[in-house]
């Protein structure tokens, strides 16, 4: 039986127009782009842009069911089947509720939603994905959408631990951008970083120019260099600290480590770690004292100072 849409006006305003293809573009990408696992949420922004001369006016449904659809398919364009909650959605008698939305020549309008809540993904692999937007909203097989680009889309198999994604994500280069943490969990992160020889996320919250720059014939020789030359002093000493040619430095991988005590203002913080390095006979205890400045609203390490506390 054909289902009857009845649809109810919220928002009162002049002649709804239709949204002609010259005076819009419609386009989609990807929120938060990074690396997919199955059953991981896949946030997708839909952007209608006005590039024409006259206002665009269009529909937008509380229920993006009636607005959005996605068609996503594998490689071998075979399509994946819409998910149950869309389903429902689309297929239940209930009233539409929306209102008109204007933009002007040049304004953009985007709402982001989860792919997840459109299709089924049932298993891993390469899919690609197009979506159509309804101006005047879903009213049946007929309506005419608006189509966007297309997306190429790589769903990874579901993995159970952080600690894998973390591995998955450092072998496909997945961009590791800095977060805007507290001190101590920066510090937590950059030793456990270490610890897990994730080298990418190790330097992320480091000032590789001021820790190069505590030794005094290093800092010399920075003061004189070129850019040029600088460029090439911090690239070797990224290395010295991976290879670990440095004694007694940040990059020492502790077998555990406890976060003591942390104190800050605005602009600069202290943090105290107990760090355990275990040897055959013994246990060596270490206290570092990690101090941090606030750069372009994170948290780095900008020095620190080691203190031996004996052994157990």
């Amino acid at each position: 039986m054909r289902k009857t849409i009845t649809v109810v006006l919220l928002l009162v305003s002049c002649t709804i127009c239709a949204a002609s293809q010259d005076t819009q573009a419609f386009s989609i990408r990807f929120f938060d782009q990074k690396v997919y696992f199955l059953g991981d949420p896949i946030q997708v922004e839909a952007v209608i842009t006005n590039t024409g001369t006259d206002t665009l006016r269009f529909k937008v449904s509380d229920n993006r069911v009636y607005n959005l659809d996605f068609d996503v398919r594998t490689t071998t364009n075979i399509g994946l089947q819409h998910a149950k909650q869309f389903t429902i959605a689309r297929n239940t008698d209930q009233p539409v509720f929306f209102r008109e939305m204007s933009l002007e020549p040049g304004e953009k309008y985007g709402i982001v939603v989860d792919l997840t809540s459109y299709a089924d993904f049932s298993s891993a692999g390469q899919y690609v994905l197009q979506a159509s937007f309804f101006p005047e909203l879903f009213q049946g097989p007929d309506t005419t959408g608006m189509k966007s680009n297309r997306l190429s889309l790589n769903v990874k198999p579901a993995v159970v631990t952080a600690e894998e994604k973390a591995v998955v994500e450092a072998e496909t280069g997945a961009l590791i951008a800095r977060q805007a943490l507290p001190p101590d969990e920066v510090v937590s992160y950059t030793i456990n970083a270490r610890q897990k020889s994730q080298w990418e996320k190790f330097y992320l919250y480091l000032d590789l120019q001021s820790l190069m720059r505590k030794n005094p014939d290093a800092d010399r020789s920075w003061r004189n260099a070129t850019e040029a030359a600088q460029n090439k002093m911090l690239d070797d000493f990224r290395q010295q600290l991976r290879q670990m040619r440095l004694r007694q430095d940040i990059s020492v991988i502790p077998t555990s480590f406890e976060v003591q005590k942390t104190t800050y203002d605005a602009s600069q913080a202290t943090v105290e770690v107990l760090e355990k390095f275990k040897y055959p006979d013994y246990t060596e205890l270490k206290a570092y004292t990690y101090l941090l400045k606030k750069s372009d609203g994170y948290w780095i390490i900008y020095d620190y100072e080691i203190r031996n506390q004996g052994t157990e």
